[in-house]
């Protein structure tokens, strides 16, 4: 039987982490999220889409986001318009880009994450995004050095704190639940307990 009392140092150290990275920067992802939960409202209440996107982890928040928006999180709506694209495994599957240039329009989301790797089909495909006039919010690490030099001033960025990709993963997980939730209430009116 394992000892109650024992807790090593390494297993609650990225937990700590985590939850000191989103005391110290809730205030401003808090805004942020607002700012992207506007824009995705005014896509989908004008008939647009939204398309959500990552590489590796990224793909994993991606779908996500594009399940959380068209089940909802328990409260009675109808379905929204999100679809999460799959990133390229093999090079007969369509790319990134190829899938936002067929799905894309003007006016719609490009909902994307990346946790600050080298996202080559995530940049080709933002970049179709943009010559689509397509709106960007985009889930990064706060250096935003993969896609922070595409954003527009249109555009929202969600800048998720941290070093390691395991812990703005972590929060870009919590904070999708976040930007969901304001949506419903964005639609719906705010829950009361």
């Amino acid at each position: 039987m394992p000892d109650s009392h024992f807790q090593p140092a390494y297993l609650q150290q990225p937990l700590l982490e985590t939850a000191d990275w989103l005391y110290q920067s809730s205030e401003r992802l808090a805004q942020q999220l607002n700012y992207a939960a506007q824009a995705l409202m005014h896509t989908l209440t004008s008939g647009g889409t939204v398309l959500c996107a990552g590489e590796d982890e990224g793909a994993h928040l991606a779908r996500r986001a594009a399940m959380l928006l068209v089940q909802g999180q328990g409260r009675e709506r109808p379905p929204l318009a999100a679809v999460a694209l799959t990133p390229s495994g093999s090079p007969q599957q369509p790319t990134l880009a190829q899938q936002v240039r067929a799905l894309g329009h003007p006016g719609d989301v490009w909902l994307a994450f990346s946790l600050e790797r080298e996202d080559p089909d995530l940049l080709a495909a933002t970049d179709a995004a943009r010559e689509l006039d397509m709106t960007l919010v985009a889930f990064t690490g706060e250096a935003a050095r993969t896609l922070g030099p595409m954003l527009r001033d249109t555009d929202v960025w969600v800048p998720l704190p941290g070093t390691r990709a395991d812990t703005m993963f972590a929060t870009a997980w919590l904070a999708l639940s976040g930007l969901c939730a304001a949506v419903d209430n964005h639609l719906l009116g705010e829950e009361h307990p």
